[in-house]
């Protein structure tokens, strides 16, 4: 077959090989997956609880010729959630389709048996570039998802052909703020407050911070300095060096019934070339679970009323990636509509240290 630069771009099947082929560095990984799951909603709008009853009442001792006494299942809050549009264009520059035409034509003027080795080198170079369309979504839901768990509060930059919109989204969390008496004595505070939100809270599974965070608040606490110690073999050091680790630190917890700490330390890169942390310092998420809700996804308009002559290639979460040629040059582009829905955002307490 003759390739061109406009039927490799439009042929679904080698995005999806390039898609196949990215290598997913600790960079690239999706973060929000480890809290949520994709869930499809046929409406852009849905309906969304505020929290689900976390465990089951003990039922009633009656005698055998009584009636049963009327139970009723408590209601619910709700509400409606609505998904965001979000999309991005990017452009090819001159350089990197020059040396692309190039590969192309390679391909194009190799033997049968050399086509797949140039087929490859084709695709490994244009990994990069489909990466960014692939991850880009993601990346924003990683921002939003860290900031939803951590402060309560975080928005979704919207895309539509008005221009760009923001959707705001509020969490009914729990949230609570120490004062200067209570910071000096955290671990006591920490074992008090999870003793007291267990009864209207259920189990809290883990507790999440930064690394900054549990370096300021933990390590660095009054309490755990003057009071807790370390063993090294037959050698035992005081805390106030700073010497507990994670997992030390864990096992203290546990001893004290106290839930897990996770370090979050996720970033996203931004677009001055650093990096975002996804989740805020001075803050501790206390979780009920680690799974905390859904993704919520809707198939964008345009993958059922497609541009003529355009190729979609569609991924997880109705996804598209689609390639464009125009006047001002050769363009990948991305559309999806998406907004995370928390299942119980009410059994989350975030404690306010800053």
């Amino acid at each position: 077959m003759k390739l061109t630069l406009g039927n490799l771009f439009n042929s679904s099947a080698i995005i999806k090989a390039v898609i196949d082929r990215s290598m997913v560095t600790h960079q690239d990984e999706i973060f929000w997956k480890k809290k949520l799951d994709f869930e499809e909603t046929k409406s852009r709008t849905f309906k969304t609880f505020v929290g689900t009853v976390m465990g089951v009442t003990p039922g009633t001792v009656i005698d055998r010729n009584a009636n049963k006494p009327l139970r009723e299942r408590k209601t619910l809050g709700s509400g409606y959630g609505e998904v965001a549009n979000l999309g991005d264009r990017y452009q090819l520059d001159s350089d990197r389709l020059d040396m692309l035409k190039e590969l192309v034509d390679r391909f194009n003027k190799s033997k049968t048996s050399e086509q797949q080795a140039s087929l490859s080198a084709i695709i490994d170079y244009i990994v990069d570039d489909v990466r960014q369309v692939r991850l880009a979504p993601h990346k924003r839901m990683d921002l939003v998802v860290g900031s939803l768990v951590s402060t309560g509060v975080g928005f979704v930059e919207s895309k539509t052909k008005e221009g760009e919109l923001t959707l705001d989204i509020d969490l009914p969390a729990n949230r609570v703020t120490p004062n200067s008496e209570e910071r000096k004595s955290l671990l006591t505070y920490l074992r008090g407050l999870v003793a007291s939100l267990k009864p209207t809270m259920g189990a809290i599974v883990a507790m999440e911070m930064r690394q900054s965070t549990f370096n300021k608040h933990i390590l660095a606490s009054d309490e755990l300095k003057n009071t807790y110690t370390a063993k090294f073999g037959q050698d035992e050091l005081l805390m106030s060096g700073g010497l507990m680790t994670l997992d030390m630190a864990n096992a203290l917890f546990k001893g004290l019934g106290l839930p897990r700490i996770i370090i979050n330390d996720d970033m996203v890169a931004n677009d001055t070339g650093g990096s975002d942390y996804c989740f805020a310092d001075d803050k501790i998420s206390l979780l009920p679970s680690e799974k905390l809700g859904k993704m919520m996804w809707h198939t964008p308009y345009e993958v059922g009323d497609p541009v003529p002559n355009k190729e979609y290639t569609i991924l997880e979460g109705g996804q598209f990636i689609s390639a464009l040629r125009t006047d001002e040059g050769r363009f990948l582009e991305y559309g999806c509509e998406w907004v995370p829905n928390l299942t119980n955002p009410n059994k989350i307490t975030i404690i306010d240290l800053a």
